[in-house]
């Protein structure tokens, strides 16, 4: 009989990765194992909603989609649809109404084992939820109490949840992108790559305080002073710019009338934004908190080369040579002038193919059941034995 795995993803919203993410590169995750059965959990959603008021997904909306995807799990949880050793797999930790699946198991007497991507919560200082540190911490400990499995980005991540109290195994798998159906989404990459990039820079982050969009900002003045041959893009799949930090949408747009190679590109598709990947020159991140970054594994996907700060989570993976010191405007000045100072055909970095192999890896934990933890940036010849073994 098959393990149901039922899936509770994000809000699929198109513009972003979220998409990708719940509606494919998971799905597929899950369809290499004939033992398992992947249900994808439906929630209540409007396909045309914006972000009013959050940094990562709608204040509002987040909480009525989770709950939703809650009611529904229920309603099967109520029909019979649910067995002693079934799976629910969270795509983010925090879920609001998760505690109303906890309780209705432990009524029904039924063994379900719970697994989840955590991508920061309260143990980072420089995520929105720190502030909410006081009354949230006590709830995610809780949940952590249910946790079969918790995935993560990258090693410090785990050790600040190791110290902030959490006990469930923890695994290290980057974070789940699917390359090769990355790779489909720009059909005309082949030849694109063939081509000499464009002297470009692009800065893809979100423009919150966690990002440290006034430090990019001066990085960029000074860059283009130097160098009056490129330009720089500012890439968002909004119609317009958005921030939760008072005063920066406004001074990006001034110094982008300016400053006319300074360029703001609103609305983009999902195919726009790669190719700014795929034919830039350097991509460039100057993020407080990310865990690894979805923007540095697109970035790489399609061959762009890299400048991120000396800090948190990037130089487990970020070669040396391609960080500057965080928060040092000569240092990351200097690191983008020496960059850019051969022409090239972008890096050959395999972050991607090790989120890719976590991806994976996230399937056999699931299907496997093991006892012991995994760190895809750290044992990778191991979690491809195990993957190849499982294929034979």
């Amino acid at each position: 009989m098959k393990k149901k795995v039922f899936y509770f993803g994000l809000e699929p919203l198109k513009a972003r990765y979220t998409y990708q993410l719940s509606k494919e590169w998971m799905p597929a995750t899950f369809a290499e194992y004939d033992n398992l059965e992947f249900i994808d959990v439906p929630g209540e959603f409007d396909p045309d909603q914006q972000i009013k008021v959050g940094a990562v997904l709608d204040a509002v909306g987040r909480g009525k989609f989770a709950m939703s995807q809650c009611a529904s799990f229920l309603d099967m949880l109520n029909r019979g649809m649910v067995s002693d050793g079934d799976v629910v797999f969270l795509q983010d930790f925090w879920h609001p109404g998760i505690e109303s699946i906890f309780y209705a198991l432990d009524l029904y007497n039924i063994n379900v084992k719970f697994y989840s991507m955590l991508h920061a919560q309260s143990v980072d200082e420089y995520d929105f939820t720190w502030a909410m540190r006081d009354w949230m911490r006590p709830i995610e400990l809780g949940i952590d109490k249910r946790m079969a499995g918790i995935f993560v980005g990258s090693t410090i991540h785990k050790e600040q949840l190791r110290a902030a109290g959490f006990n469930a195994p923890i695994h290290v798998v980057s974070l789940p992108l699917h390359k090769e159906l990355t790779l489909k989404v720009l059909p005309n990459y082949d030849e694109l790559r063939k081509e000499p990039r464009k002297k470009v820079i692009v800065y893809t982050s979100r423009f919150d305080k966690e990002k440290n969009p006034f430090f990019m900002l001066e990085v960029a003045k000074q860059f283009l002073k130097c160098r009056e041959d490129y330009e720089w893009h500012i890439t968002t799949s909004g119609k317009h710019l958005r921030s939760m930090m008072p005063g920066a949408v406004e001074a990006l747009i001034n110094y982008s009338i300016e400053e006319p190679r300074f360029k703001i590109l609103t609305g983009l598709s999902k195919e726009e934004y790669y190719t700014e990947l795929a034919t830039g020159m350097v991509l460039f991140n100057t993020s407080l908190q990310d865990y690894v970054s979805w923007t540095v594994l697109e970035g790489t996907t399609f061959g762009i080369d890299v400048m991120f700060p000396n800090f948190r989570s990037f130089p487990e993976f970020v070669p040396a040579d391609r960080m500057y010191h965080a928060f040092d405007l000569s240092s990351a000045l200097t690191g983008l002038l020496e960059v850019t100072k051969q022409d090239h055909f972008g890096c050959h970095y395999d972050f991607a193919q090790v989120a890719d192999l976590g991806r994976r890896m996230e399937g056999w934990i699931v299907a496997n059941e093991p006892k012991f933890e995994i760190n895809v940036w750290h044992e990778r010849a191991l979690c491809e034995h195990l993957l190849k073994q499982d294929n034979q």
